[in-house]
């Protein structure tokens, strides 16, 4: 049974706290991931008044402008008690990618 994100609260700054209904929680502070992203939908995240409108669509952590962030991800942060860096993340992801197997 996949466990679904059930709370997003605004902890300050850009902080969430995040509950899943299999009874993990962490708060993540988003700071670092802003810092190293830009665009149109990002820029608005970055006053933290808008940030605090952070909600849960269709079980995905969503702000109002549209931007998302990746269940599997958010979930993998929350595991680890840090946003990680998108190297770390990408490493994680890869490492759960099945090989294909060989033609003969």
């Amino acid at each position: 049974m996949k466990t679904l994100l059930m709370q997003v609260v605004p902890a300050g700054g850009h902080r969430l706290h995040v509950a899943y209904s299999d009874g993990l929680s962490a708060t993540l502070d988003f700071s670092d991931y802003l810092a190293h992203r830009s665009g149109p939908l990002v820029e608005q995240l970055h006053a933290a008044s808008f940030f605090a409108k952070a909600c849960i669509d269709h079980g995905v952590l969503t702000w109002p402008n549209g931007y998302d962030i990746c269940p599997d991800v958010l979930r993998f942060w929350c595991e680890r008690g840090v946003v990680c860096s998108q190297e770390e993340t990408d490493a994680h992801f890869e490492s759960l990618v099945l090989p294909t197997p060989l033609d003969d």
